[in-house]
């Protein structure tokens, strides 16, 4: 009865959909970039894309000017607000039934209506429409996710999961057929996706990161760069489920060429990577994701690159990293989860000749002391930049602390005499660090790493003991594989012994032969998935290296639980192939497409999503990541499951 009444949703049955409310970040500098409480005031500009709570509104003078990089505005100028907002779907009515639906629901676009005269009718009246006309095939020429615009990238990655899947499937009916006694055919019904996939690269943007100033500053002895420019591309991957592309994963890389200075030169940074669990079935989700990365770091490496930067950090509760408000049923990875994911993950690379060895930031920078700050690659988005900056900030203050380099160390009965003394006399002029600068100042001790003549001359980098310090108990999650590339070093290509007996037995090699340098997949490996009409073109050539482990081995990772989580929820752990490490789950993290604006009986905003923040990372051992998608906003080709 609600539903004819118009009290419910004709289609879902529900009343009211609510949307997660907003996340805000403070802007304000005494905040670093910190969440804003629920229900507790915040100060906005009249764009609604810059925030500050309320402390740091107070910390405002009157008549300030912010300057906010793409706007400059004054204290005055900012609203007062309650973050209590709550967002409900908006609701569409049928032209025919006069039914109340929700937008989301009906997968309508309120984009496409802005002169409010579009018609609507439901999928109801359609159904009865096209039952009286006789037709029962879908007309609709709604683009859809096959549409997009299709770059060698995406076909390179398509047809690598496409083949995989179906070498997948092939496997596995193989077994059941073999396990219970049955033809082949039979045992392939009923194994196949639940709906078709789909990869579009719908990014890619040239983009600079200029390096902050006491970085600058400090090693400016050593020509530093003041400014790395790189290459951004998002991929995205969407299923047809129940006739709806859906977005269900998203992958934003960052690529420093041959034209970058050192140390960035011929890097490949993977910034974020995010996932819903709603692909069909669940238990593809790892073999799937893990075959875009393995074909995306093929295809780089055959392009020059020569490492790859990866850190494993999982998203606080509740943060996001590019798709907004995940599944209530999907779970947080810890960071050992997530780091075996990555390196089952990397296992397969090395088996089928795409990388060498791995290893680790720490290790490879910081644990040789000759290396300064300035032998570290520095990345957009990354733990690096932020940390250094803090630390050198803490050098220029004096607040190094007391577990500094040899200096720090000099003069110790005098320094403890002076301390002694300094305690009798009663008074306090200590920093909150414990630094003693009346004692510093009467035994002559430089603090730590202010010496920079010692610095120029190659003294070892304070700014590298401390940071090499605080990351090393999380050391394996700032993860540093090395490319096969064509001028790879055979150092860097040493691999564990039972990779390298898997590399032997099925005639694997690392190298790049010039037969191979194209990046399209081999017609011998995958069918065509391109339409006749794209004007693409193909460049025939020998199987990759990655198409040729597919075949060759035969091994195919198998699905096995689920672990859900968010920027790598777990849908269902795949067990390694072969001699591959344990446990894995698949990053996932926010749903599919947010539902467009509302319009209609009760209009409401759409929940606005908090601006990137940039977190300054104190020197505390479990950096977190800042919660935020990259540049460029996924195309919205259609609505997804609805809201929670």
């Amino acid at each position: 009865s609600k539903r004819k009444n118009g009290e419910a949703c004709s289609l879902c049955g529900c009343e009211k959909l609510l949307f997660e409310p907003p996340v805000f970040y403070c802007n304000g500098l005494n905040c670093a970039s910190k969440r804003i409480r629920r229900n507790s005031y915040y100060y906005v500009g009249t764009n609604n894309q810059y925030h500050w709570c309320h402390q740091c509104f107070q910390d405002l003078k009157d008549g300030q000017q912010l300057d906010l990089g793409d706007a400059t505005l004054k204290k005055e100028q900012l609203t007062k607000k309650k973050n209590d907002e709550v967002h409900e779907e908006s609701w569409v009515q049928c032209d025919k039934c006069e039914r109340w639906i929700h937008q989301i629901c009906a997968l309508f676009n309120t984009r496409q209506n802005k002169d409010q005269r579009s018609e609507y009718t439901c999928p109801r009246c359609t159904i009865d429409d096209r039952k009286k006309q006789g037709i029962t095939e879908g007309t609709s020429t709604t683009p859809m996710a096959e549409d997009l615009q299709r770059t060698k990238l995406s076909e390179l990655l398509e047809k690598h999961v496409r083949c995989k899947v179906d070498n997948y499937f092939e496997k596995a009916a193989k077994e059941k057929s073999e396990s219970e006694g049955i033809p082949l055919e039979e045992a392939k019904k009923g194994m196949q996706m639940g709906g078709e996939i789909t990869i579009r690269q719908v990014t890619s943007m040239d983009r600079k990161l200029e390096v902050r100033e006491r970085m600058k500053r400090r090693y400016a002895f050593k020509n530093y760069p003041d400014e790395f420019t790189f290459r951004c591309k998002c991929i995205v991957v969407f299923q047809n489920l129940d006739g709806v592309d859906v977005v269900l994963f998203g992958l934003y890389v960052y690529e420093h060429d041959e034209k970058n200075p050192a140390p960035n030169r011929r890097t490949v940074y993977v910034s974020y990577l995010d996932s819903v669990h709603f692909m069909r079935p669940r238990t593809m989700r790892t073999l799937i994701y893990h075959e875009i990365l393995i074909s995306y770091l093929d295809y780089v490496r055959r392009k020059g690159f020569a490492s790859a930067h990866i850190w494993a950090c999982p998203p606080l509760k509740g943060d996001d990293y590019i798709l907004y408000a995940k599944p209530e049923d999907q779970k947080t990875p810890k960071d050992e989860r997530l780091r075996q994911w990555y390196f089952d993950m990397l296992v397969e690379c090395q088996r089928r000749g795409v990388v060498g060895k791995v290893t680790n930031m720490h290790d490879l920078y910081f644990a040789n002391e000759k290396n300064d700050a300035t032998a570290v690659p520095y990345m957009d988005g990354d733990y690096f930049p932020a940390e250094v900056e803090n630390i050198i900030k803490d050098i220029e203050e004096g607040k190094t602390g007391k577990k500094g380099g040899a200096a720090g160390k000099k003069k110790k009965k005098d320094n403890a005499k002076a301390k002694k003394n300094k305690n009798k006399s009663g008074r306090g002029g200590t920093r909150s660090t414990g630094i003693d600068e009346d004692a510093l100042a009467a035994s002559g001790l430089i603090p730590a790493g202010m010496d920079q003549r010692s610095l120029e001359k190659g003294g070892r980098d304070y700014v590298m003991v401390k940071l090499g310090e605080t990351i090393q108990p999380m050391k394996e999650s700032f993860i540093v594989a090395f490319l096969s590339w064509e001028n790879a070093r055979e150092e860097d290509m040493v691999v564990p012994k039972e990779i390298q007996d898997h590399r032997d037995k099925h005639g694997i090699s690392w190298k790049i032969s010039d037969d191979t340098g194209s990046q399209n997949s081999s017609s011998q490996q995958v069918e065509s998935s391109s339409s006749p009409d794209v004007a693409m073109q193909e460049v025939k050539q020998e199987p990759s290296s990655t198409e040729a482990a597919i075949q060759s081995s035969g091994k195919v990772t198998t699905p096995a639980a689920p672990v859900a989580h968010p920027p790598a929820a777990v849908p269902a752990p795949i067990p390694a192939p072969a001699a591959a490490p344990a446990p894995t789950f698949t990053p996932a993290a926010a749903p599919a497409i947010a539902p467009p604006p509302a319009a209609a009986p009760a209009p409401t905003p759409t929940p606005a999503v908090a601006p990137a923040p940039t977190p300054t990372p104190a020197a505390a051992p479990a950096p977190t990541r800042t919660s935020a998608a990259a540049p460029a906003p996924t195309p919205t080709i259609a609505a997804a499951p609805a809201p929670t």
